[in-house]
């Protein structure tokens, strides 16, 4: 057997103009997919989207040219070094080339510096506080987050006064209202296990920590300001998404970025109705629960179909009523259905395990449900079957009746409006 050790390899002509050939091709192959990349990611919604975009496509560069530069090596090293008919000798033995060496670690580690460089000058751009945040009729409002399984829940404590004199919050539960130009910062809060807040046309993501339950959890930050987008409409929506994995109904935490065209429209279509909702709510209780159980995040985890809830990881809903008063022997429908809402764990549902978040007036944030709250749901709940084992006809009085009972608590009915307003609710 022929000893080639001390033989090195000869590059015919061909293979150098094929090297060529394979390199032009990877540049001009990489210039075309960039030229598609917008068509494929979400549109740019926000100012952070261009400058995340742009650090985007110098991956996708670098990340191109490494490996058609790889693949074409592979490929000329096949094509013009493999061994030719007849030959049995071994092939040349190598014992190092410190140049090489120097090189392939040098320009690696160059390029990994400048991307970790331009990667941090991005995020740092991007989350840098900013002046004049969520601004509202000359105000700064404060947006809390609020995620739990599964569902993403938005209020806005506007500092307004409500008669009672409590601030007036805005809850619009899965959906952020918002407006080109105005300064997004939006305090994040978990309820129970990590999320992630990911508005995918806003380019942001940001997690939502485990903390002490007593506070909401530990508070994150995220930041963005909406810009327009060429050939939009608006109102324009963009999704949010969960984007850690956090049970069975992970798929279904969704929710959306409401952008309106400016603060004008964005008073007139959401901020003031809503503010005159809460100042002028119905009298009938059950009116008001039906408006009241849809701010929270009941939808994430039940099924009813008069408000056109789907999700299954808790019982359904549907005729509700109707069984209410034989779940638990000595206890009332009306007790049942209040003791369900405030504490999910004095009645476990056959077949169910116990996730369903705490609610009370104890609670933070979304979580927040007063004992006039309960009442209004609690009412519109008694309405879900078609034998109701409620006290439909004296619900004024059985359902606080049975708060009192269960928590001690009196109850408002006439939520603070007076006889009268009692009067319109029996």
């Amino acid at each position: 057997m022929n000893n080639n050790r001390n033989r090195s390899p000869s590059i015919s002509p061909a293979a150098v103009v094929v090297a060529a050939i394979f390199l032009l091709v990877s540049v001009i192959g990489i210039n075309w997919f960039t030229s598609f990349v917008p068509v494929v990611l979400p549109p740019q919604a926000s100012a952070e989207s261009k400058s995340v975009d742009e650090l985007f496509y110098v991956l996708v560069i670098i990340g191109g040219i490494v490996f058609f530069l790889i693949q074409g090596m592979l490929l000329i090293s096949v094509i013009f070094f493999r061994a030719k008919n007849g030959d049995q000798s071994d092939g040349p033995t190598y014992h190092g080339n410190a140049l090489l060496e120097i090189v392939w670690t040098i320009i690696p580690a160059g390029v990994v510096v400048f991307l970790a460089v331009l990667s941090f000058n991005v995020w740092m751009q991007n989350t840098e506080p900013k002046a004049a945040v969520n601004m509202v009729d000359g105000a700064e409002v404060k947006i809390n987050v609020n995620g739990a399984r599964y569902a993403w829940t938005h209020t806005y404590q506007t500092g307004q006064i409500d008669p009672k004199g409590a601030q007036i919050v805005i809850n619009s539960g899965n959906k952020l209202h918002t407006y080109i130009g105005q300064n997004i910062e939006l305090e994040l809060r978990t309820q129970d296990v990590i999320h992630s807040y990911w508005a995918p046309a806003m380019r942001v993501k940001q997690d939502l920590l485990p903390g002490n339950p007593a506070t909401g959890g530990r508070p994150t930050e995220i930041r963005f300001t909406p810009v327009r987008v060429e050939d939009e409409t608006y109102p324009a929506s963009y999704p949010i998404v969960c984007a850690e994995l956090c049970g069975d109904g992970h798929g279904r935490m969704t929710g959306e970025v409401i952008v309106y065209e400016d603060e004008s429209q964005f008073l007139q279509q959401f901020y003031e109705p809503a503010i005159y909702a809460i100042l002028n709510p119905p009298a009938d209780p059950v009116l008001r629960g039906e408006i009241l159980i849809q701010e929270y995040i009941c939808n994430s985890c039940h099924t009813l179909d008069s408000l056109g809830w789907t999700s299954s990881t808790g019982p359904s809903l549907n005729g509700i009523a109707d069984r209410a008063g034989e779940r638990v022997p000595g206890q009332s429908a009306e007790e049942y259905i209040v003791l369900s809402v405030w504490n999910s764990q004095a009645f476990v549902v056959p077949g169910y395990t116990e996730q369903m978040a705490a609610f009370g007036p104890d609670q933070t944030d979304a979580n927040a449900m007063s004992a006039e709250q309960l009442y209004a749901i609690a009412a519109y709940l008694c309405t879900q079957g078609e034998q109701s084992d409620c006290d439909i006809e004296n619900q004024t009085v059985a359902i606080p009746a049975a708060i009192e009972t269960a928590f001690g608590l009196e109850v408002d009915i006439t939520f603070g409006q007076g006889d009268e307003a009692e009067t319109d609710s029996s």
